[in-house]
């Protein structure tokens, strides 16, 4: 009987052992993601909207996946389940707001004027009114209930008053500066232009050696001895006007310059050159030609001493600055429209009568003769008389 029981014991010892070789497959496998384990192998999801009907062989591969049906069952996201979740239908007190499709579940919410706080089993009814001294601050959801709170300070309204009204200053402060700077700049510009302008004028006023000038104390002594002859010149200029317009050296300038040599001053400066010269009377008739030899006179005074000539001619500091401006690039241009304004405003024999003042004054004698030899080769003088 002992030996029996010990048999029966060798044997079953071996069997455990038997039983210990032997390899069980693995009931829980380690998945990728998108992947879910079935009977030891991972087997990859079926899409959202579908169930698994027929699960994989082959590890790490998809079974036979069967859509959901709309509006009875559905799943949301890719899945191993072998069944549909069911919709659910809203419950009372609610409203359906999206129905149920295989990919969504049925959306509920609830009815106006009820409200359902996160977890709620229930819907409750909001409030309708806010308690008194208290405003409305935010109104009742599907989700809160109408939320109440004191009235917006007064003081807000002062406050948007004073941002306005300091937005505003600072504008007008702005717009003021930016007006001060234009000021500056301009009178800066216009000053900056004068001393150029009254440098040209100073080096422009300076004669030539061509130009009888000997020596500084012979232009000083001429200079000296013009001042009375000159200021009897300006005061025939104004009867000038009257003689038919003849130009410059009348009779009657020859008979005053006469009158001022029998008062014992001499009549061979230098500086009294329109007693010398004939007058002239311009043909008005040809008005073409006329013209065409005053727009000449641009190239015969050249750039030398033209804005001290133009002056002298009439034209102010700022006609001849703002012309300068709008033709800065060309200079022709700029001498055209200085004599275009200045026969604009005269007429061209009187702008004529104030170019050969001009030229005696500032003693340009030469350019004075060329003048009148452009009007004679061109028969627009009627007549010259000598003193």
């Amino acid at each position: 009987m002992a030996e029996a029981t010990v048999v029966v014991m060798m044997a079953w010892l071996a069997s455990l052992t038997l039983l210990r070789k032997v390899e069980s497959p693995p009931l829980w496998a380690d998945c990728n993601s998108g992947e879910f384990p079935y009977s030891g192998i991972c087997c990859k999801r079926c899409p959202a909207g579908s169930r698994v009907e027929e699960f994989c062989t082959v590890p790490h591969t998809q079974g036979k996946c069967e859509h959901c049906i709309d509006g009875e069952n559905y799943t949301e996201h890719d899945n191993g389940l072998e069944h549909c979740l069911p919709c659910i239908d809203c419950k009372p007190g609610y409203k359906m707001i999206a129905p149920c499709t295989r990919e969504k579940n049925t959306e509920c919410q609830c009815n106006d004027g009820y409200f359902c706080p996160q977890g709620c089993e229930e819907c409750v009814k909001c409030k309708i009114r806010c308690p008194e001294g208290q405003v409305i601050m935010e109104n009742c959801s599907a989700t809160t209930d109408m939320k109440c709170g004191p009235p917006y300070p007064e003081a807000s309204d002062s406050s948007f008053v004073y941002i306005v009204i300091g937005g505003l200053i600072a504008l007008v402060l702005l717009v003021f500066f930016m007006l001060i700077c234009c000021i500056i700049y301009k009178r800066r510009k216009s000053n900056s232009a004068m001393k150029k302008e009254n440098k040209e004028s100073r080096d422009h006023l300076i004669p030539d050696n061509n130009e009888n000038v000997n020596s500084t104390t012979e232009a000083t002594a001429a200079s000296q001895d013009r001042l009375p002859e000159t200021e009897e010149r300006e005061n025939l200029e104004m009867g000038r006007r009257e003689q038919d317009y003849v130009l410059p050296n009348t009779p009657s300038v020859s008979s005053s310059v006469e009158v001022a040599c029998s008062n014992g001053q001499s009549s061979g400066r230098n500086d009294v050159q329109s007693s010398n010269k004939p007058a002239v009377r311009i043909k008005t008739s040809r008005k073409e030609t006329l013209e065409k030899v005053y727009f000449q006179t641009k190239d015969i005074v050249g750039s030398d001493y033209w804005n001290t000539f133009m002056r002298k001619c009439g034209l102010s500091h700022n006609d001849i600055q703002t012309i300068k401006h709008d033709y800065a690039q060309h200079f022709d241009e700029q001498q055209y429209q200085m004599l275009r304004t200045l026969r604009d405003r005269n007429g061209v024999v009187v702008a004529f009568d104030k170019i050969f003042a001009s030229l005696q004054e500032m003693d340009l004698n030469g350019i004075y003769e060329n003048l009148i030899n452009e009007l004679k080769s061109k028969d627009l003088i009627i007549k010259e008389t000598e003193d």
